[in-house]
């Protein structure tokens, strides 16, 4: 079965660029070896070669070598462990660097590429932290404050007891009663986000359910509870509800799993279709994060 490599961007002027692009070896020695694979003998790197290996990338179908690995990154034999480091050790990402190591190690452990890792961890950059309630002290821009947080403050005294805590600090068992009252109400009347995720509304109530499960029943909760509870919602709404994200990802770079272009678009998805942020100029700024956060895992 022939298998081909995935397009690159069709704004891409040059064959060692589009390559560099899709993750894949731009050297000549490798050039050499694509372009006999794709009728082109006695490969010199001339102008037309180039241009016709350029085109058949472009429209998707440039032969691979049935042996080639996803991706020729040279850093790509380097372990899970060693990328989380890398991130960690980078002095990159501040106080969310925490974070962002343990649901790194978390999603490699469930067999999560390293692209759609730094995906992941891009949007974890940008929204909150274990356990971390959403603020409604919106003191500079008051008219920016969302309508539910309103609701919450003048009903339920969130900016007093909840906004901008963490949940070690409040009283679980008041913090069940009242998820339960927005529940009831199907979080038409009031809603809050939570988490490393900001979970938020009707998917804040699992959460909720989670750390009195990992509490047994207290009213108190460890911060190691916390990261246990969101690691295991994290993983069981990527395996469940929102599994096509991982999985129309992965069929869309089956041949490009290592790849900053793959980070990229990792992120947006998971910015676009799992964390919904209210403001949609989102996504490009996380996806440009999930570049990052790759290049960094990786070593570059």
């Amino acid at each position: 079965m022939t298998t081909y490599y995935p397009s690159c961007n069709s704004s891409i002027q040059s064959i060692v660029d589009g390559l560099k692009q899709i993750g894949v070896d731009s050297s000549k020695a490798n050039r050499d070896k694509i372009a006999n694979l794709n009728g082109i003998s006695n490969y010199s790197g001339s102008p037309d070669q180039n241009i016709t290996l350029l085109n058949l990338l472009k429209s998707g179908k440039l032969i691979k070598s049935k042996g080639e690995t996803s991706s020729s990154n040279s850093n790509s034999n380097l372990s899970n462990e060693d990328m989380i480091k890398n991130i960690e050790n980078s002095g990159q990402f501040g106080k969310k660097t925490n974070a962002m190591g343990i649901i790194g190690r978390l999603l490699f452990n469930h067999g999560y590429e390293n692209s759609f890792v730094a995906g992941l961890l891009a949007n974890i950059y940008h929204e909150g932290d274990f356990g971390y309630f959403e603020s409604s002290k919106y003191v500079s821009n008051p008219k920016a404050k969302p309508k539910y947080l309103k609701i919450m403050d003048d009903n339920y005294d969130y900016a007093n007891k909840y906004s901008g805590k963490i949940v070690t600090e409040v009283n679980l068992k008041e913090l069940k009663a009242l998820s339960d009252k927005l529940k009831s109400d199907k979080w038409q009347n009031g809603k809050f986000g939570l988490g490393t995720i900001q979970w938020t509304g009707e998917r804040t109530g699992p959460l909720v359910d989670l750390y009195v499960e990992e509490a047994n029943g207290s009213e108190k909760i460890s911060l190691n509870q916390v990261i246990a509870a969101e690691g295991k919602l994290i993983i069981k709404e990527l395996k469940s509800n929102y599994s096509n994200i991982h999985n129309n990802w992965k069929n869309n770079h089956e041949n490009n799993l290592c790849s900053e272009q793959a980070a990229y678009d990792a992120a947006y998805e998971i910015c676009q279709k799992y964390e919904v942020p209210y403001d949609k100029a989102q996504y490009e700024i996380r996806a440009n994060t999930g570049k990052k956060v790759f290049n960094i895992m990786m070593g570059n």
